[in-house]
């Protein structure tokens, strides 16, 4: 079967490889892969930031979407012909995330999606919406997953503020979900383009960071007294403004470090204002599932920037690391 392999790391080694037809055993599922969504961390993978346990070569991409062919003796939770999608904590079905339940990732280091054919666990894969396109429902398992997690752990409620930093994938589902819940949305971006789409979605301010880049100031005084929810996709570079915007007993979601990992700011800020820093890396099956449910009964719709056929990864990853895009990039394998 067709897949694609990285064979060392780096973008330039990422190659077309045929693969043994896989055979799923007692509970695992055999799913023909329809599409696949690329996230940030797929691209730290591939140049060798993420590699921990990763062993060369391996299927990269850790978000896909398909239909079931077949099933193990065991497995009860799927049918041939259902829509799937992966599942990328696969060991972390409810409750509390475990140190043990860790190395197990799809698309690093377990196997990824860029492959015609998989079998996976079936606990690795959660039923797909059944209103979206398998490219629409590739974007979910990581980037959805993260911004609806970050949105629980704040407990947002109606009336409530959230301030969103840049439209990238998890900014914009947490736009979209904050909406859903009755709340106000802010978003800052460095382009008046995209802040005019964002408030198409919905988003009641937008902030060009570039022209303002006391934002945090100006967001605190937008909102008379700081945002409720920041969802901080950025790091480092914007960790010390995302304080400055919250409001007192304010929460922010720690969610990217695009811009570094090590972060200076104010302590005394963080703890007179009484803040919450909650770090977020996606959440259990239980938590996707519900958010199947919710995305199914409002018919929410993921928002797409660009799509790519199977044999045109790298340039995939290329447009993601060029930061322009608006939303998710998607895979089509059929394309």
């Amino acid at each position: 079967m067709r897949s694609i392999q990285l064979t060392a790391f780096g973008l330039d080694h990422l190659h077309d490889a045929e693969l043994p037809t896989p055979r799923p055993g007692p509970n695992e599922v055999l799913v023909r892969m329809e599409a696949a969504s690329l996230n940030y961390r797929d691209y730290l993978l591939a140049i060798g930031q993420l590699y921990r346990g990763v062993n060369l070569p391996i299927v990269p991409v850790s978000d896909g979407a398909g239909t079931v062919q077949e099933v193990g003796s065991a497995v009860t939770r799927f049918k041939p012909g259902d829509r799937v999608t992966t599942f990328y904590k696969s060991r972390w079905l409810a409750g509390s995330m475990r140190p043990e339940w860790e190395g197990a990732d799809i698309g690093g280091p377990a196997e990824g999606v860029m492959r015609e054919l998989a079998c996976f666990d079936a606990y690795s894969l959660a039923r797909a919406p059944a209103h979206l396109s398998s490219v629409q429902s590739a974007t979910l398992p990581i980037a959805a997953l993260t911004a609806w997690q970050a949105l629980e752990q704040a407990r947002l409620t109606t009336g409530q503020t959230v301030l969103v930093l840049g439209t990238g994938g998890v900014s914009l589902f947490a736009l979209q979900f904050a909406k859903l819940r009755g709340a106000r949305v802010i978003v800052l971006s460095s382009s008046d383009e995209k802040l005019a789409r964002a408030k198409a979605l919905g988003a009641d301010i937008g902030i060009n960071y570039v022209n303002d880049t006391q934002w945090g100031s100006t967001v605190y005084q937008a909102t008379g007294g700081g945002v409720d929810v920041v969802v901080e996709t950025v790091g480092a570079a914007t960790l010390g403004q995302s304080l400055e915007a919250v409001r007192m007993h304010g929460f922010i979601g720690l969610v990217g470090f695009m811009s570094g990992i090590e972060a200076t700011f104010s302590l005394t800020k963080a703890i007179l204002k009484r803040v919450q820093l909650q770090g977020i890396s996606v959440a259990s099956l239980e938590m996707h599932e519900q958010m199947i449910q919710a995305i199914e009964a409002t018919r929410l719709e993921p928002v797409l920037d660009s799509v790519f056929g199977f044999g045109q990864l790298r340039e995939a990853f290329d447009h993601l690391v060029a930061a322009k895009h608006f939303g998710k990039i998607g895979i089509d394998f059929k394309a």
